[in-house]
């Protein structure tokens, strides 16, 4: 899907953007930075999922993950 959009970006920067990208149009700028962001949080979030299943992996060797996630331990 395609939404056209009006908003003011700072010149300097959108030139410094289309450098660094390469790209000829302020369309194709936005969308490639757009793009990158976009990828680059999900790979942090996949990172961050990875992290989070070795801390509990490892964690199992130190404590009972069943008697740490049962709702008496906390109440």
């Amino acid at each position: 899907m395609k939404v056209r959009t009006t908003i003011e970006i700072d010149d300097e920067l959108l030139a410094r953007a289309r450098r660094a990208l390469g790209n000829p149009t302020t369309r194709a700028t936005v969308e490639e930075a757009l793009r990158r962001l976009a990828d680059a949080s999900d790979r942090e979030e996949a990172a961050r999922a990875a992290r989070q299943i070795d801390y509990f992996q490892r964690l199992r060797t130190h404590g009972d993950l069943e008697v740490l996630s049962a709702e008496e331990m906390w109440s």
